[in-house]
């Protein structure tokens, strides 16, 4: 089978159709779901629900003091809590056992209903988007190992490739789409798997495990001195959002989008421990619309695509 390079990166559906369409063979195998492990909201306390995308101790490293602080400003307490997967995390938001959760941008589309094209399905509430030294947004990379002898992405056509979570846009949808740039498909990787956490993919390629990776670009950074190097970097992707979940006291939502969009002096040092430069805004759902496209194609075609 030939496969033509997309004029242009993430040009829009036609090019995800033509990703879906171009692929043959093995196709994404998503792992068992598992059950929700939280209960539901207990007493005044707050439960803000985190995708499990890192370590799950520099998870809370990150995420405690933006829990302390926007505890301090509502008036009412804060509590992390690490999701056991994407799904778990989708799961506990739309069905009110988390209050709050932190969500990348596909796993925002399917709890939020857009995949379906049913806004109303999950009744979520965005109430603001994580900056980057003032920009909404993201990247993603795919890296190697620095003395691999890959030195473009079509060089992995043949090599074994680690993708995050499968509901993961940066992890998962985004790598699929550069590759597909480069002329590859699923079936012209010699093997593929899904690791779930970015960190592990990072792990894996720098033990050897395999050839390539795909994953945030900040995580992404944190092991480039364990022999790895970066062969591609995407285009700036939509924001990783909080939302509220459906039913939760408008005057709370709105308390939270406050401290978090007009900040008190506070919430620097919950910032500082979030990343260098990081901050919030406000976001509406169009800004989604690109994405929605993408994510709805490949998983609507997976399922006819899992035929050998």
């Amino acid at each position: 089978m030939s496969h033509r390079p997309a004029p242009c990166l993430f040009a829009g559906l036609g090019l995800a159709l033509a990703l879906l369409l171009s692929a043959c063979g093995k196709t994404a195998q998503p792992p068992p779901a598992q059950a929700p492990a939280a209960g539901a909201p207990q007493g005044d306390a707050l439960l803000f629900a985190i995708h499990p995308y890192d370590t799950p101790s520099r998870l809370l490293a990150r995420f405690q003091p933006l829990c302390d602080y926007l505890g301090a400003e509502i008036g009412r307490p804060v509590r992390p809590y690490i999701a056991h997967s994407y799904d778990d995390q989708i799961r506990l938001i739309t069905g009110g056992q988390v209050d709050l959760a932190y969500l990348g941008p596909a796993p925002y589309l399917s709890a939020s209903g857009r995949i379906r094209d049913d806004p109303t399905w999950g009744g979520l509430e965005l109430v603001a988007a994580e900056t980057l030294h003032g920009v909404a947004g993201y990247r993603s990379v795919i890296l190697v190992r620095e003395q691999s002898p890959i030195q473009t992405l079509a060089d992995l056509r043949g090599r074994r490739f680690a993708f995050a979570d499968h509901r993961s846009y940066g992890g998962h949808f985004i790598p699929r789409a550069q590759l597909w740039e480069a002329g590859l498909t699923l079936a012209d990787l010699g093997d593929y798997s899904y690791l779930g956490r970015h960190e592990r993919v990072a792990l894996a390629v720098a033990h050897g495990d395999f050839d390539g990776g795909g994953l945030r670009e900040d995580v992404a950074r944190l092991y480039l001195d364990r022999g790895l190097r970066i062969i591609a970097t995407s285009p700036l992707l939509p924001p990783h959002v909080i939302v509220a979940r459906p039913g939760l006291d408008p005057d709370l939502a709105a308390a939270v989008r406050q401290a978090l969009i007009e900040p008190s002096p506070a919430l620097a040092s919950a910032l500082a421990a979030l990343g260098e430069g990081e901050g919030f805004a406000a976001v509406e759902a169009g800004a989604f619309e690109p994405a929605r496209q993408m994510v709805k194609a490949i998983e609507g075609a997976l399922p006819a695509l899992e035929a050998p």
